[in-house]
């Protein structure tokens, strides 16, 4: 009797564990978006979960996102890039814990300048840091190797040890060990401020 208490006991602990983390996939577009257009530039917000929210803005050239949380007007921009080509994914994936979000995976693709002149196109998962304090992208990973979505599911579940970080970076396999140059399949940490 006591023993099947205890796996009881364990089975309850474990599907709390699992109620307390979740994943909610939120439209960066559609009705639950709000646009907020001017003349030369794209923007609009679209609801989160708990009453965040995910900004987005493209002018053509230079594209940013911003993640607010609830009763925050001011748009503090979380990453800024050269967008290139779609820009933006279809959804935000936001890690929540305890009902709370802590972490937002967006795919965007963006232009890399190379040393001819030339722009490259590079698809990425952007992982983003989200407090109530500061929303900062604190990693990027190829959107082409395989089990890109994997990886970027467990750096959101990592990032609440990780500082925001300004525009340096540096480039590490997907064990977390610093590489040589860029290169496909990389995830690019920022360095800490």
């Amino acid at each position: 009797m006591r023993s099947a208490a205890l796996v009881l006991a364990c089975l309850l602990a474990a599907s709390g564990a699992e109620a307390a983390e979740q994943h909610v996939y939120m439209s960066t577009q559609g009705p639950s978006c709000v646009d907020q257009s001017r003349r030369y530039e794209g923007a609009w917000s679209c609801r989160g979960p708990a009453g965040y929210a995910a900004d987005f803005s493209d002018e053509g050239n230079m594209a940013a996102v911003a993640l607010r949380p609830p009763g925050r007007l001011e748009k503090v921009i979380a990453y800024v890039f050269r967008g290139s080509g779609r820009v933006f994914g279809d959804i935000v994936d936001w890690r929540i814990v305890d009902g709370t979000p802590t972490a937002a995976v967006l795919r965007i693709w963006r232009a890399e300048p190379q040393a001819d002149g030339a722009q490259v196109q590079i698809q990425e998962l952007a992982v983003f840091k989200v407090t109530l304090a500061e929303s900062c992208r604190v990693a990027s990973i190829d959107a082409r190797q395989p089990a890109a979505n994997e990886a970027a599911r467990r750096l959101a579940g990592e990032i609440l040890s990780m500082p925001c970080s300004e525009p340096r970076s540096r480039d590490l396999d997907a064990r977390g060990s610093l590489i040589g140059p860029r290169r496909a399949g990389s995830v690019t940490r920022m360095a800490p401020r």
